[in-house]
């Protein structure tokens, strides 16, 4: 569980850097628009990786891949399956650090 505290602590740092490059971003280029969506999108993903990392210890590999959503209509991937919780975890981490990099550029473009 220590291990799943400090990577979910370092993506809040993470949150962090990113609203004060946003807002540096808003004032060098006098735009609002990425002060509201970048960090906004990040703290959803924030907290489904917060849901995530909850699911670390209800584990079973008898569990499906994947399953009918709850809400909605399809399917998606179940966390309670290891390999559907390593696809998980990677995509949202992966869309965090795509946020993170991509205000970051917005910043470096003039």
């Amino acid at each position: 569980m220590k291990k799943q505290t400090r990577i979910y602590d370092l993506f809040w740092a993470l949150l962090l850097i990113q609203v004060f490059l946003t807002i540096m971003t808003s004032l060098s280029q006098r735009i609002i628009l990425p002060l509201v969506i970048f960090p906004g999108m990040s703290v959803f993903f924030l907290f489904y990786l917060r849901y995530l990392l909850g699911y670390n210890l209800k584990q079973s590999s008898s569990e499906p891949l994947f399953v009918l959503r709850r809400y909605g209509v399809g399917t998606s991937l179940n966390p309670q399956n290891p390999l559907g919780y390593k696809i998980s975890l990677l995509l949202v981490m992966g869309v965090l650090i795509f946020l993170f990099c991509l205000n970051l550029f917005a910043l470096l473009n003039p």
